[in-house]
């Protein structure tokens, strides 16, 4: 496996790095999402308590929660007693706060995942031009063993590009998703919140 690594090239260095990155964000990010996820169980007893008027009751288990629904809704209590359209924009301003972390380091991962079949594609021109260059280079007639050996190390790139792509594909796109999922709770549960915080 290493020798066919070192085979393709000074680009199957990014490559890997490419799909290093991947994997960390991947998994930092799924840790994330699971901590929110945990969040969102305690976000209707949040809001029942909001609904009953018992603001500290509800504070308290908003401070105890995590994730971006429990954040928001702590932000909404804990200017509760301001203005309704305060409140609102404080809530706002918290939300657009949670979505950027949910989102952070998303576009890292769809980048590398747009990229690496390029790079890919990129090493194998490379690799193609500098067989045929060795071949013109020899003098005498083409030798076929010698223009197939310089191609297929050339396309190397692509395979290890596209093999860093289509997984980062995969996994962005569940990522996305489940911030999108948590997005859309965050927003519910603040919206209802609004409704009974405020005077």
């Amino acid at each position: 496996m290493w020798d066919l690594f070192i085979a393709g090239g000074p680009l199957m260095y990014p490559l890997l790095i490419g799909s290093v990155l991947v994997a960390t964000f991947s998994i930092e990010r799924t840790i994330h999402f699971i901590r929110a996820s945990r969040g969102c169980s305690a976000a209707p007893g949040i809001h029942a308590a909001i609904e009953h008027g018992e603001l500290e009751e509800a504070l308290r288990q908003a401070r105890k929660s995590p994730g971006p629904v429990a954040a928001v809704l702590r932000t909404g209590l804990l200017h509760a007693e301001k203005k309704r359209e305060e409140v609102e924009e404080e809530v706002i301003l918290a939300g657009n706060l949670e979505i950027k972390r949910l989102n952070r380091n998303l576009h890292l991962i769809e980048l590398i995942s747009r990229t690496a079949p390029l790079v890919g594609l990129l090493g194998t021109v490379l690799g193609m031009v500098d067989a045929f260059r060795n071949v013109a280079g020899s003098g005498g007639p083409a030798d076929p063993a010698m223009l197939a050996g310089g191609i297929w190390e050339a396309l190397l790139t692509t395979a290890a590009g596209l093999s860093v792509a289509l997984p980062a594909m995969i996994l962005h796109h569940f990522l996305e998703e489940k911030a999108n999922s948590l997005t859309f709770s965050m927003k519910h549960y603040a919206n209802e919140a609004v409704k009974h915080l405020g005077t």
